[in-house]
C-alpha cells in the first residue's frame, strides 16, 4: 500500500513538474534509397522527440530551453542527442546559446531524402553558437554571435559574426558579414501569391532558390543550389496532408558535389505529434 501511494505521489509530482514542458516530434516510415545504393529499402526516416519549456521570470524577462533526441536506428540501437538551445529574453534583447547541426544549404522547400541538398552542397557540421540580439526597432534586429566547432569549447574571442534581420511587409531579409572570414551571406524570403519564395547568395557564390506552393491538401516544393566550383543540386517535393499531423511525402534530389554524383528518393508516411 505504501509503495502504491509513493508511486502515485511520484507520478503526480512528475505531472506537476512537467506541466509547462511541451513535447512534440514525429515518426516516419519510408521506402528510400541513397546516391550510392540505388535499391529501395524500408527504413525509419524520422523518429524524433523534442522537449521545450518557457518560463516567465517577471519584469518582462523570460527563459526558454529546448532539446531533442533522435532514434532513427532500429530496435536495440542507441539514441542520438540532437539540437539543444537556451535563451534569456527581455527588454535588453536576447542572449542565446545553442548546440546545433548546421547544413550548408540554408533555404528549404521541404525536400526530405537521405542524401539531401546539404549533403550534396558540402555536408553538415555540429556547431556551438553564443549570440546577443538587440531589441527590434521598426522590424529590424541586429546581433553578434560567436560560433565554434562542436569538438572544442566555445571561446568568446576574435571577430564575431554580425547579423541582422528585417521584416518589410511580406519580405524578410537576413544578412551576416561572416565575422573574421568576411564571407557575407544574404537571404531573402517573400510571399508571391500563394507561393513562398526563398533566395540566397554568398561571397563564395553559393546560390539557392527555394519555392513552395500549396494547392489544397497538397504542397509542392522545388529547391535549387549551385556553387562556383561546379557543385549543384536540385530537389523536388510533394506532400499530401491526410490530416493536420499525418502526411504522405515524396522527395527526390539529384546533383553532383561533395563526393556525391547521382540521385536518390524517399516515399514516406509521417506522423507528427
Amino acid at each position: 500500500m505504501k509503495k502504491t501511494l509513493l508511486a502515485l505521489a511520484a507520478v503526480t509530482a512528475m505531472g506537476v513538474a512537467s506541466a509547462q514542458v511541451t513535447v512534440s516530434g514525429s515518426v516516419a516510415v519510408a521506402v528510400q534509397n541513397t546516391v550510392a545504393a540505388s535499391a529501395g529499402k524500408f527504413d525509419l526516416s524520422d523518429a524524433d522527440i523534442n522537449f521545450s519549456v518557457k518560463e516567465d521570470l517577471g519584469g518582462g524577462m523570460s527563459v526558454t530551453a529546448g532539446t531533442s533526441i533522435s532514434n532513427e536506428a532500429m530496435r536495440g540501437n542507441g539514441v542520438t542527442v540532437n539540437n539543444t538551445a537556451m535563451s534569456l529574453d527581455g527588454g535588453f534583447g536576447s542572449l542565446a546559446y545553442k548546440n546545433v547541426l548546421s547544413g550548408k544549404a540554408k533555404m528549404s522547400a521541404g525536400v526530405s531524402v537521405e542524401d539531401d541538398m546539404s549533403d550534396l552542397m558540402g555536408g553538415y557540421s555540429t556547431v556551438n553558437v553564443f549570440s546577443y540580439t538587440l531589441p527590434a526597432i521598426a522590424g529590424v534586429r541586429v546581433g553578434v554571435e560567436y560560433a565554434g566547432d562542436d569538438a572544442t569549447a566555445l571561446e568568446l574571442k576574435g571577430t564575431p559574426n554580425v547579423f541582422g534581420t528585417a521584416q518589410l511587409g511580406d519580405v524578410t531579409v537576413y544578412a551576416e558579414n561572416g565575422g573574421a572570414d568576411k564571407v557575407w551571406d544574404v537571404r531573402v524570403g517573400m510571399a508571391a501569391g500563394p507561393a513562398t519564395v526563398g533566395l540566397r547568395t554568398t561571397k563564395e557564390k553559393f546560390s539557392e532558390v527555394a519555392v513552395t506552393v500549396p494547392a489544397g491538401a497538397m504542397t509542392f516544393g522545388v529547391h535549387y543550389a549551385t556553387k562556383d566550383n561546379g557543385d549543384k543540386a536540385t530537389g523536388v517535393n510533394a506532400t499530401y496532408a491526410m490530416s493536420k499531423q499525418t502526411s504522405v511525402q515524396v522527395g527526390y534530389v539529384t546533383g553532383k558535389g561533395n563526393g556525391f554524383d547521382g540521385n536518390n528518393y524517399r516515399v514516406q508516411l509521417k506522423k507528427a505529434f
